[in-house]
């Protein structure tokens, strides 16, 4: 946790942490333990694994998040609500023993799903094999004078009213919508790994549906058609996983509405009080809407002949830096200096989509309204600091601006065809929304500036510059000491 802090700690204190040193020291001790894991274990795990994620170490990342998912499956963590009844009579402490797991392995079931959809691989715990109820409710939790837990289900109230979530303020659900979400997540990863290995023409009777019952989401719908791709919109699961994204986020409760109790100097004496845990609600509600931004990025941007036609992707007008620089052969020197940067942290198919410019029209102009959505979110919200957030925010960002450069590119390409062409409407049209791109792009510049201190972000000038953004290249100074 002081690790996880450190950053924080300079920036508030001036005060120097060795971060690399208490890792050594973490590592070194996660040694000695792993053959005997315990709950404090697997938390260290996960604890340690963000802080990677944080520090750019991407590999150690993933690899510590497959090790906590191995940890909770060698564990049986992913089956403990299997056998389970509605009914039954344990002690206060055993129950928050069970609910401890349950938790922890959400969190770990959590990580695992980003994780396998930034390295491009299957989840490490498969949703076959996933019978963990939601975790239990805040009432019994803090209830510790309660000696045995009789009434069952001791859980989440999924019909908890707004008004009743904050004048509680259990961060219990905003924990509940994160989990829903990684349903979700799993769901993404499952049909963009049917749609590169062509599993579109199988039955349902062939395909594996995940259990998702604790959760209470529609099984898999089968992919079916035998018409040419021309739009993953072809296929009814692409477009059901889209919509429930949309529902999920529209139906969090709003980050803005919960001003009236924001209060953000909150002395330690007061950790866990009513206004802490709303202070704390307030953050996560705005973290959890920020989530849905890049993933539905990620479903978009494989919407493209490049990524669901073997053939397609040979060709580099597909994927190449910028319209104007596609050429036969090899790659421009640009191209190839973006894709050293991301290799670092992401895979082929998450690089490619960043870089892409042949997505399917439909699904470029979502992406780029997520986009305009999120500018108008985070100025509601602009009282809120980014520090604040955690490490999906920056991810948020990049895919944010990864849209607006492409679509500043598409607007110049427009402005000249329109000029050609002498059509006055269009020319305006095109001209207003280059504005608004450029406008848009800068905002987020500005937001990305704060993050530097707290997660390394430290080489996104080099990016951007190779990218060959005049905008980029005016502000070049907002990123001196920041990159990707």
């Amino acid at each position: 946790m002081r690790a996880s802090a450190a950053r924080v700690i300079t920036k508030k204190t001036g005060k120097k942490v060795d971060v690399d040193k208490i890792i050594s020291c973490v590592q070194e001790r996660m040694l000695l333990g792993l053959d005997s894991p315990n709950i404090d274990y697997v938390r260290a795990v996960v604890v340690i694994a963000s802080l990677f994620g944080g520090e750019c170490k991407f590999i150690s990342y993933n690899s510590l998040s497959c090790l906590a998912g191995s940890l909770v499956s060698r564990l049986g963590w992913h089956t403990i609500d299997l056998n389970s009844s509605d009914s039954g009579d344990m002690s206060w402490e055993d129950w928050l023993t069970l609910e401890l797991k349950r938790r922890t392995f959400w969190v770990v079931y959590e990580n695992d799903s980003y994780q396998s959809m930034l390295s491009d691989r299957q989840m490490t715990v498969s949703e076959m094999r996933l019978f963990v109820s939601a975790p239990g409710s805040n009432q019994t939790w803090d209830d510790i004078k309660m000696p045995r837990v009789s009434q069952w289900p001791a859980r989440f109230d999924r019909n908890m009213s707004k008004e009743e979530i904050l004048r509680t303020g259990w961060l219990l659900h905003t924990f509940i919508e994160s989990c829903s979400f990684t349903a979700l997540i799993s769901r993404v990863n499952n049909i963009l790994w049917d749609i590169k290995i062509g599993l579109f023409s199988l039955s349902a009777s062939h395909r594996h549906a995940p259990n998702t019952k604790y959760l209470k989401l529609q099984p898999l719908m089968t992919l079916e058609t035998n018409e040419p791709i021309t739009s993953l919109f072809q296929y009814p699961e692409f477009a059901e996983v889209h919509k429930l994204i949309i529902e999920w986020r529209n139906n969090l409760i709003r980050s803005e509405d919960m001003k009236s109790v924001w209060q953000p100097n909150i002395h330690f004496s007061r950790f866990g009080c009513l206004e802490h845990r709303l202070f704390m609600m307030r953050i996560r509600y705005f973290c959890l809407y920020t989530y849905a931004v890049p993933i539905l990025h990620c479903l978009h941007f494989s919407n493209r002949p490049s990524y669901f036609r073997p053939c397609a992707s040979q060709s580099p007008d597909y994927l190449a830096a910028s319209p104007e620089s596609a050429k036969s052969g090899d790659d421009p020197i640009e191209d190839k200096i973006i894709r050293e940067i991301l290799e670092s942290a992401f895979t082929d198919r998450l690089n490619d989509g960043l870089l892409a410019y042949d997505i399917v029209e439909e699904s470029w102009t979502i992406c780029v309204d997520i986009v305009y959505d999120l500018v108008e979110f985070l100025n509601r919200n602009s009282d809120i600091p980014l520090d604040r957030c955690d490490q999906t925010t920056p991810f948020c960002l990049l895919t944010s601006i990864t849209v607006m450069i492409r679509q500043i590119r598409k607007c110049r390409k427009a402005i000249i065809e329109a000029e050609k062409g002498s059509s006055g409407s269009s020319l305006y049209r095109v001209k207003s929304e280059l504005s608004k791109s450029g406008t848009t792009l800068r905002f987020l510049w500005n937001r990305l500036q704060d993050l530097g201190f707290i997660w390394r972000v430290d080489g996104i000038e080099l990016l951007l510059r190779t990218m060959q953004i005049e905008e980029v290249a005016n502000a070049a100074d907002l990123f001196s000491n920041m990159a990707l």
